[in-house]
């Protein structure tokens, strides 16, 4: 009992901070992450959409397991796509060296958040809405929850350009 408890506590908080996600809350540590996914990112002009992402998904790498869902590492990336992605076969030898990859490899995880990411943008044409839904609800993108999630992206999004990402210093606006 205590554990389902503690469980529902931490999935809770992750939801409140990334539904109630300000600029503000950013640690030093926060910032010098969201530097990282910035430059990883800007290549594919994919850089808020990660740190986007990063805090939606993890609460910028605070929450890195969802045993419920099989999803893993600072982006969540679904184990099932990411297995297939890289044509590995589905057995639990590699189902858990890919989650251990998702979870400690910074390089792994961002590469396929952003394969994840360059394939919806493919499929619908740079509509970052339909993108940011797919994300989540994979062709689902239409539904309650892939807007739902769309418009969570947008709002993270906004926040944090009120942050110089760079500088690790709020904008004043």
């Amino acid at each position: 009992m205590r554990t389902v408890i503690l469980f529902l506590a931490l999935l809770f908080t992750t939801n409140i901070y990334a539904i109630n996600f300000k600029a503000s809350y950013l640690t030093p540590k926060d910032m010098e992450l969201l530097k990282q996914i910035k430059s990883y990112g800007d290549e594919y002009n994919l850089s808020y959409s990660l740190m986007a992402i990063a805090v939606k998904e993890s609460s910028i790498g605070r929450f890195k397991i969802n045993v419920d869902s099989f999803d893993y590492g600072l982006y969540q990336a679904n184990i099932n796509t990411v297995i297939r992605r890289h044509q590995m076969k589905n057995s639990n030898s590699n189902r858990n060296k890919v989650a251990m990859m998702l979870i400690n490899d910074f390089d792994f995880a961002t590469s396929n958040a952003i394969a994840e990411l360059v394939y919806w943008k493919k499929i619908h044409k740079g509509n970052w809405t339909k993108i940011w839904g797919s994300y989540n609800a994979g062709w689902n993108f239409d539904s309650t929850r892939g807007q739902k999630y769309s418009k969570d992206i947008i709002k993270i999004i906004k926040e944090l350009k009120k942050v110089d990402v760079l500088n690790n210093k709020e904008i004043n606006s």
